[in-house]
């Protein structure tokens, strides 16, 4: 291997090291962002599935920052990663839907999690 493919190896696994940590620090701050009632920020995130008992044990396994929320229907819907923009989102998503979740689907939400303001199938 020469020099210049070793340096390019180095410098893909530092930026995606970068990239995790980055999308970590985002989601926590997203998250606190939706957990503020008061928020009106649209943020975006890809419901993975909805229960009304508990969900089949191991059915989201591996799925990054998932995370769910019970609703007064009943429902505890299951979500994965947030995104500040639909596009970013949608593209998510149909990563999902290619690797086992062909039925997820993009909802943008506002503070506390009471309003689902957009759905994208």
């Amino acid at each position: 291997m020469n020099t210049l493919t070793t340096t390019l190896i180095v410098l893909f696994c530092f930026l995606s090291f970068e990239s995790v940590a980055q999308n970590k620090d985002n989601f926590e701050s997203l998250i606190t962002t939706l957990q503020d009632k008061d928020s009106q920020e649209i943020i975006y995130t890809v419901q993975l599935g909805a229960f009304m008992k508990n969900h089949r044990e191991g059915h989201f396994n591996n799925v990054e920052n998932l995370f769910s929320q019970t609703y007064s229907d009943g429902m505890t819907r299951f979500f994965t990663k947030l995104f500040k923009s639909l596009p970013d989102a949608v593209v998510y998503r149909n990563k999902m839907r290619q690797d086992r979740f062909p039925d997820a689907f993009v909802l943008g939400l506002d503070g506390g999690f009471d309003r689902i303001l957009i759905e994208v199938d």
